[in-house]
């Protein structure tokens, strides 16, 4: 109930920083959408018609009532639902969060673990200056490289859009990259850490063989892990949308920066909103999955 409760209260602090931030922006979205040559009376025209002439607080009380009953109002260019808006344009940007997800998750793990195993041998060293190199590049400079090594310089993988599998590949490398590269040093420094734990020891001494062994350090690891994974979403959802437009993939990456670039108000609060509730979400079901994996975790 309190994970709720924080969940709900940093929900409304995101929406009201939207909210206020947006508005206190230089940018009048009236001059974008009626043009330079509009007049002054035309501009407060249309300003009244949408409700932008109101104070402020009385907009905000409006969009508070909104976002309770699920209305989160409409574009100010387009004059469709903002629900809407983001439901057509949702879809290949939680592909590819998704898949980065659980790439990230797997592979993080898997080099993660195989460090910690040799440690301090050559194997090791590799890991660690490929995951180094990987966490240097952020994802914005990462996914250009790709397209001039595997698009332009090699033509084995196509740029733009989803339309094929073969498409995914370049956005989904941009953003897992860097995520599992982060993951497997977290988790190569867990398992050394409980790895010299006595109950280690114990695990010997009754015979298991090394790999349940493993598996049990790594499931004592597992809460770590997905508060990192979780964390990470963050990372991943801006991620996404940054790839999408170095991609050209119409999804809310491309609808973000349109809706910035216009300052469609509504628009650009209901995808920080959005943002914000995945976040949110996926933090409430971690801390019920670490509560199973861990009792203890569940004692206050």
């Amino acid at each position: 109930m309190r994970a709720l409760l924080r969940g709900l209260v940093t929900a409304w602090f995101v929406a009201s920083s939207a909210f206020f931030c947006l508005r206190l922006a230089p940018g009048d979205p009236i001059e974008r959408i009626l043009g330079p040559q509009a007049k002054a009376h035309q501009i407060e025209e249309y300003r009244e018609r949408l409700g932008l002439n109101l104070p402020m607080h009385t907009q905000y009380i409006a969009f508070l009532g909104g976002l309770v009953t699920l209305d989160w109002g409409q574009s100010l260019f387009s004059s469709r639902d903002v629900l809407e808006i983001i439901g057509e344009g949702i879809v290949p940007t939680l592909k590819l969060a998704f898949i980065a997800m659980c790439l990230s998750f797997f592979i993080g793990s898997f080099f993660g673990v195989w460090s910690a195993l040799y440690k301090g041998q050559k194997t090791d060293h590799v890991l660690r200056f490929a995951t180094l190199l990987a966490i240097a590049f952020p994802i914005f400079s990462l996914g250009p490289i790709l397209i001039i090594i595997f698009a332009i310089k090699l033509k084995w993988l196509p740029v733009s859009e989803l339309t094929s599998v073969k498409h995914y590949v370049l956005p989904v490398l941009s953003l897992t990259l860097p995520l599992s590269s982060v993951l497997s040093r977290v988790v190569r420094n867990q398992y050394l850490e409980l790895s010299h734990e006595p109950w280690i020891t114990v695990l010997k001494a009754k015979g298991l063989s090394r790999l349940a062994i493993i598996l049990r350090i790594y499931k004592v690891c597992l809460p770590t892990i997905l508060n990192v994974v979780s964390l990470q979403l963050s990372v991943i959802l801006a991620g996404a949308m940054i790839t999408e437009t170095i991609f050209d993939i119409p999804g809310l990456g491309r609808l973000l920066l349109t809706g910035i670039e216009n300052r469609d108000y509504p628009v650009v609060q209901g995808l920080i909103i959005y943002s914000a509730l995945i976040y949110l979400l996926l933090y409430l079901v971690t801390d019920l999955i670490n509560e199973k994996i861990d009792p203890r975790l569940g004692i206050k």
